[in-house]
């Protein structure tokens, strides 16, 4: 009994940063138990706040901020991917067409071999001779026709074209979340949404004004059903917050 009472002295002067660091380990761990007793031997207090009504829009304000940031800044991140992974074209696809001549010219000399010889010639097929001089005199004519086929500049302008795709849409999404916030603080706050932005979530803001630069060079409109959708969920959220209380 003596111990228990130790144990509980112990719990009793724990600050309240010792106190939640130990509960998140505790429930890391899947003790339940410790978790409890961390909380049922928490103190108590009486408390004296600010009008909920002024608070909480305030925290809820700023979780939306934060929920709209995270939604535009990840599909701005994923534009720079795509801008990094297009700076690498001239590396990547010097090693790609190295790949392909000589996957090509090896396909090719199988190929060569093995006609030859089923047609009961030895040696060498044309073309593919020890000697280079004779080899290039015997060399197939359509081999550069092919290379430039399956290596020229036509692989690379659809890949280009791929990516542009891709990063019209991921403009797209992040105009749709941007505007349907935007329509929320206008509705809800009574605020234009860059006043909140400067004074909840600065690096929201500077990323706004990139994607603004992105939908106009091009030419991305938001999605009216999103934008009607994201404005709903959030003006949802706000007031579901502001009546918690």
């Amino acid at each position: 009994m003596s111990s228990k009472k130790g144990l509980g002295r112990l719990y009793e002067r724990l600050t309240p940063e010792e106190r939640f660091r130990l509960d998140v380990l505790a429930l890391a761990r899947g003790d339940e138990e410790e978790s409890e007793r961390l909380t049922a031997t928490c103190p108590r207090r009486g408390y004296t706040m600010n009008d909920w009504g002024f608070v909480g829009r305030w925290e809820a304000a700023r979780e939306l901020a934060m929920f709209a940031y995270m939604d535009v800044a990840r599909c701005l991140d994923k534009i720079n991917m795509i801008a990094a992974f297009r700076g690498m074209f001239p590396y990547l696809s010097t090693i790609w067409q190295d790949d392909v001549h000589w996957a090509y010219f090896d396909g090719h000399k199988a190929g060569s071999s093995h006609a030859w010889n089923r047609c009961g010639k030895t040696g060498e097929p044309p073309g593919w001779e020890a000697d280079e001089q004779e080899a290039e005199r015997n060399a197939d004519p359509t081999i550069d026709e092919d290379l430039q086929r399956w290596t020229g500049e036509g692989r690379y302008a659809r890949l280009e074209g791929k990516l542009k795709v891709m990063e019209r849409e991921l403009v797209r999404e992040a105009l749709t979340a941007w505007l349907g916030f935007a329509g929320f603080c206008e509705q809800e706050i009574g605020l234009e949404a860059e006043k909140p932005l400067e004074a909840l979530a600065r690096p929201f803001a500077a990323r706004v004004r990139e994607l603004e630069e992105l939908s106009t060079r091009h030419e991305v409109e938001a999605d009216a059903q999103g934008e009607e959708e994201y404005l709903a969920i959030m003006t949802e959220a706000w007031r579901r917050e502001l009546e918690s209380a």
